[in-house]
């Protein structure tokens, strides 16, 4: 997965410098339900249907996670909370114990953007051994969120932001006043890709949202002319956002959310290619729902997916209230049908 952890390969080992900042260790609440187990006297069967179910690994809020590894660190990025503008987590493996930094990884936005509005970080390595940061931030003049870019030579941060906005326009209408969100990195080959969703929601007049592959140059700093859309809003209930793209067994694999974020009808979809630029078929259902996992996680989405080791993991946010609304961090394993169909259970 990663170079960026959107690649069907392993990733390669990295130096990571020194951490900065102390931290907090951080575990689910007690009180999770997807960490209770059985009735006494079927504790082992639980145990082993439970091996690889989604948990809880971030109790606190952490919503849109993403999640990188590098050399033998995982490291966690979440939208903006409690003060900082790019939370970070470390862990020693994707199951945890996660470690919340108490340093900020983005300590200052873009002149672009104001604070409070930064929103599903994407973190990718690149070759050259430096880190790219996607953000989405409101901005300052326009008044609608667009994506920004940064680099560090820690995954830890601090981030240093370009002045300018890098996305800040819908690519097939200039003129048009749409959000600019969920920025989501691809690498195959020498070729680096960005996706993100072009947004309308609550827009006058309003116009169904879709999600743009755009190529980008090498560093990842700069867009080309060149960019597609991969996917648009059909059936699915309100949006389609959160894009993320990887590749299995030679087929393109699109991870993506839909519903309102901050009620129980948020949850995540997938559509497959064979070729990047689609076009992208659709699943026949969701893949997680708050109905699917019997109410015991409220709307998963914004997930991020990791081949890590030979073994696919996925994390993704589910709602632990909803007012006042708090989303957490779950892990779990990626499972595959026969077909290339991706599950979770």
């Amino acid at each position: 997965m990663r170079v960026s952890s959107r690649v069907a390969v392993p990733l390669a080992a990295a130096a990571v410098l020194a951490s900065a900042g102390t931290a907090v260790a951080v575990t689910a609440g007690s009180d999770s339900k997807a960490q209770r187990t059985g009735a006494a006297g079927s504790a082992d069967a639980a145990t082993a249907a439970a091996a690889g179910s989604p948990k809880v690994v971030i109790g606190k809020n952490f919503a849109d996670p993403e999640i990188l590894k590098a050399g033998k660190t995982y490291y966690a990025y979440a939208t903006n909370t409690g003060g900082k503008n790019l939370p970070v987590a470390t862990a020693p493996s994707a199951r945890g114990p996660w470690t919340l930094r108490s340093a900020d990884g983005l300590p200052k936005l873009g002149a672009w953007a104001r604070t409070g509005k930064t929103w599903a970080p994407d973190v990718s390595r690149r070759k050259d051994g430096k880190y790219l940061l996607y953000y989405a931030a409101a901005n300052k003049t326009l008044k609608h969120q667009c994506i920004g870019v940064a680099v560090a030579s820690s995954p830890l941060g601090p981030f240093q932001p370009a002045a300018k906005p890098l996305v800040c326009k819908d690519p097939t209408n200039a003129k048009a006043k749409a959000e600019l969100i969920d920025p989501a990195s691809y690498t195959e080959g020498n070729s680096r890709y960005l996706l993100y969703k072009v947004g309308y929601n609550g827009a006058k007049p309003w116009r169904p949202s879709y999600l743009v592959l755009h190529k980008v140059s090498a560093d990842g700093q700069r867009l080309t002319k060149s960019y597609k859309v991969i996917l648009r809003l059909k059936t699915e209930p309100y949006t389609v956002e959160a894009p993320d793209l990887v590749k299995r067994r030679g087929k393109y694999v699109l991870f993506y959310s839909a519903g309102v974020f901050s009620k129980d009808n948020y949850q995540t979809r997938y559509a497959i290619a064979s070729k990047l630029g689609g076009p992208y078929t659709k699943g026949a259902k969701p893949m997680m729902t708050t109905a699917g996992f019997g109410g015991k996680i409220v709307g998963p989405g914004g997930a991020d997916a990791l081949y890590d080791g030979g073994a696919w993991r996925i994390v993704f946010h589910g709602a632990a209230s909803l007012k006042p609304l708090k989303r957490v961090m779950y892990e779990a394993d990626l499972r595959w049908t026969k077909g290339g169909v991706p599950y979770v259970r």
